[in-house]
């Protein structure tokens, strides 16, 4: 009786089973598309300044400065030409102005009379050395 019982289930669930096994799988989400890249610059006085720029296929930007032994976690924001990123941290608001090759580094206080500071200027990105 058991061996009857588990063949009728098996014959009445088996056509679910062969659409299951013929049902495609749904599709995972896809991931958007990205491009990322890094630089090393050198401005005026000698002073150097490492990137790494993220760009995400849906128009988001990012960039990570590491500058004097601290890493700056900043996000793109609208600028007259070039790109500005600006720090995640606003009380640690660098802004990193870079336009072709050359970059500027400066830092604006938290305070709404502050005034931009120019930290470096005349920063041109290093060819990787082969």
């Amino acid at each position: 009786m058991k061996i009857a019982t588990i063949l009728g289930t098996a014959l009445l669930l088996a056509p679910l089973f062969a659409q299951a096994a013929t049902t495609p799988a749904p599709a995972e989400p896809q991931q958007p598309a990205f491009q990322s890249s890094l630089a090393k610059y050198r401005c005026e006085g000698g002073a150097e300044v490492q990137a790494a720029y993220l760009n995400i296929e849906n128009g988001a930007s990012f960039a990570t400065l590491y500058y004097k032994g601290q890493l700056i976690p900043m996000h793109i924001a609208r600028a007259g030409s070039g790109a500005l990123y600006i720090a995640d941290d606003e009380q640690n608001s660098y802004r990193w102005h870079t336009k072709g090759d050359t970059g500027v580094l400066s830092f604006l206080e938290a305070d709404h009379t502050a005034k931009e500071q120019m930290l470096l200027k005349d920063c041109k990105e290093q060819a990787e050395a082969q």
